[in-house]
């Protein structure tokens, strides 16, 4: 159970919330924040166990972990965590047993860096839609299906797919990067089609009560009108395949500067009101004004990353009064999950 102050308890943010299979007991996601801290093989470190050791206490619904690759090919940098073989599950089991200490649920984002493994992929070939063969289509959805048999027996409680930020998932989505004549490309449909194969192949094998989230980047850089109606063709079909939550990002995803409002209000809530999908906001959430405006609406649930790097009692503080710390600077990234306020050096 989660102890909060008697006056937070009429607060929306603090009610419990089902999304989809998954039913958390707040609506304060940690969204996947990757520390470029794993070991050369993969491995997780110590410090990134500290930073979930630090969360756990708080009053999260739920914590998703950083993203985690699926094959070695789709590494996307040389400090990822990966999950491709069962030598990780003592990692990933180790993450979840501490997260569990506390009130939160835990699911592991699993992806596949595409293009951004060009460099980190220990010389493998890169896969890009446009280069990629059925064959090696079919195998990277498999990939991602094993990962998450591994994630559900290591004790995680549900996986996000990340088809965000131009990772190969995303690279499919996005018109721009996806120029197939098969039935991989042309409309939003056959774009999200890889993910939606990949969600109903999770559910095949862990049961449809195993949780499938997806991130998704709502908008684009270009003829974004465009764009979103093929946002929402992907999420009628991710929703007829089982998909739990949709945690909505976007093409300019972490902005430097204090935000004036959270980034994708209107496009999460655009969605929101037209599907019956659970969805989860995320972007530049710095206050509780910003958090109970957001759930104001039909979005479920609120998703932080950088204050909580900077705060991780920032839910607490934030609703007793304080100002957020974080001035999303992003020098956390550079500094691999260190606010710049707590370096030592």
């Amino acid at each position: 159970m989660i102890n909060i102050k008697d006056e937070w308890k009429d607060i929306k943010a603090f009610t419990p919330v089902s999304l989809g299979e998954l039913s958390i007991d707040t609506r304060f996601v940690r969204s996947a924040t990757e520390l470029f801290r794993a070991l050369p093989d993969g491995h997780i470190c110590d410090f990134e166990f500290d930073v979930y050791r630090k969360l756990a206490p708080h009053p999260f619904g739920l914590i998703i972990t950083a993203h985690t690759c699926v094959s070695p090919e789709g590494r996307s940098n040389m400090g990822q965590n990966a999950v491709w073989d069962d030598e990780f599950n003592p990692d990933h089991r180790k993450i979840a047993e501490i997260v569990h200490s506390g009130p939160a649920k835990t699911i592991m984002q699993i992806g596949h860096g595409g293009m951004k493994a060009d460099g980190s992929n220990g010389g493998r070939p890169v896969y890009t839609p446009d280069n990629m063969t059925a064959e090696q289509i079919k195998e990277v959805e498999k990939a991602f299906v094993r990962a998450a048999v591994r994630a559900k027996a290591c004790g995680y409680d549900g996986v996000e797919l990340h088809c965000a930020h131009m990772y190969l998932l995303s690279q499919f989505f996005y018109p721009q990067y996806n120029h197939r004549t098969d039935n991989y490309g042309g409309s939003g449909v056959n774009r999200i089609r890889i993910t939606a194969e990949i969600l109903s192949g999770i559910k095949a094998e862990c049961g449809d009560d195993f949780p499938v989230l997806v991130k998704l980047n709502c908008d684009n850089n270009e003829d974004n009108e465009s764009y979103f109606r093929d946002v929402m063709d992907a999420v009628s079909v991710l929703l007829s395949c089982g998909c739990d939550a949709l945690e909505t990002s976007g093409y300019y995803s972490s902005p430097t500067g204090i935000p004036k409002k959270p980034y994708f209000c209107e496009t999460a809530s655009a969605i929101a009101e037209n599907t019956d999908m659970p969805v989860i906001q995320v972007g530049g959430i710095r206050t509780t004004a910003d958090i109970d405006a957001i759930l104001k609406g039909k979005v479920r649930a609120v998703s932080m990353s950088r204050p909580l790097t900077s705060q991780p009692d920032f839910i607490e503080r934030i609703y007793s009064g304080e100002k957020a710390r974080c001035v999303s600077c992003g020098r956390c990234a550079g500094l691999k999950g260190i606010c710049v306020l707590d370096r030592k050096d």
